[in-house]
């Protein structure tokens, strides 16, 4: 529904930051760039105020906008498209073989026990690979019951962003990265045959915004909490209690960013590798055991800070290729 899917993208500019209203416009540049006047980014374009600003700046190279800390000082170019931060499948299909499954999935039910209820919540009827290790756990009628509220069950009901001024300007860190990592996408139409990229910065550019506006949740992790299996206990809780508010709500092209400015003492310049392993082996694959594997497209990233992104229900990208031929005053089906 246009309307809704208009009325969803104003409450997040309001509720996050400038630099969400700011990838908003970035994508209703690309659209201009390639003439794609769909009826969503004509509505998009009449909230928008800053759509000459943001065309001059990615026709001009780009480089950091400014809402956190630097104003306009123009920076060197640092993302390119080997940056992209997203798969060619919503989640990457296990290279293990039946016997690793089963038994990766044997530690892992076993390991968060406690989790089963809300495992089985999402499972889906369609007999999926958890079904063995699940079928027997009693449900729970309400997992947001008061036994949530209260703290009693291992998952939370988490507010949708921080409000601790802190965790804010880590999220504002990251947001500026991303955005520059936006801007810094170069216009095939301004890009030279002999460079890399011709002809797929474009659609890597709409490919990266919408994911960037598809996000409206907010998580903040410290590094600070003890040691790192406790941190990680605490990891998995975020984003697992993220998970399933977004199963829950059950609405296309939502997500949300949990955010991890500091990582424990001794993960060191590993970090990243630790949370891609971590996203492979806690999330992507128990996903895929519940049947949701094509619901979900779930990465690390690292824009400033590292961070993991869950995105549920992505909508497909429409063909740039099939201009719209709608006139202004017809809003179109």
């Amino acid at each position: 529904n246009e309307n809704a899917r208009t009325k969803k993208i104003n409450i997040t500019m309001k509720a996050v930051s400038p630099t969400v209203v700011a990838a908003a416009t970035i994508v209703i540049c690309a659209g201009s760039i390639h003439g794609f006047q769909c009826s969503e980014l004509r509505r998009l374009r009449e909230i928008s105020e800053l759509l000459p600003l943001f065309t001059e700046k990615r026709t001009s190279g780009g480089g950091g906008m400014g809402f956190g800390k630097g104003g306009e000082k123009k920076q060197k170019r640092k993302y390119t498209l080997d940056d992209k931060s997203y798969a060619s499948t919503p989640v990457a299909a296990s290279d293990q073989t039946q016997e690793e499954t089963h038994a990766s999935m044997s530690e892992f039910f076993k390991t968060y026990n406690e989790w089963s209820p809300l495992f089985k919540e999402f499972m889906v009827d369609t007999n999926p690979l958890a079904h063995s290790f699940l079928h027997e756990v009693e449900e729970i009628e309400n997992i947001w019951g008061i036994d949530t509220m209260e703290n009693r069950n291992v998952w939370r009901l988490l507010p949708g962003k921080p409000t601790d001024d802190a965790a804010l300007a880590h999220v504002g860190t990251f947001l500026d990265e991303w955005q520059r990592s936006l801007l810094e996408i170069p216009i095939d139409a301004m890009t030279r045959e002999e460079e890399i990229g011709k002809g797929m910065n474009d659609m890597h550019f709409l490919e990266e915004g919408r994911r960037t506006i598809a996000v409206s949740r907010f998580q903040v992790l410290d590094g600070n909490v003890g040691a790192t299996e406790d941190w990680e206990n605490e990891l998995f809780r975020t984003c697992w209690s993220e998970l399933a508010h977004l199963m829950s709500q059950d609405e296309i092209d939502t997500g949300s960013l949990v955010l991890l400015p500091g990582l424990p003492i001794g993960l060191g310049e590993n970090g990243l590798e630790y949370i891609n392993r971590f996203v492979e082996e806690k999330l992507v694959r128990p996903i895929s055991w519940l049947g949701r594997d094509n619901d979900w497209e779930i990465v690390a990233m690292e824009r400033g800070n590292l961070g993991i992104r869950l995105l549920h229900k992505l909508s497909a990208m429409r063909d740039l290729s099939e201009k719209d031929t709608i006139g202004d005053g017809d809003e179109g089906s």
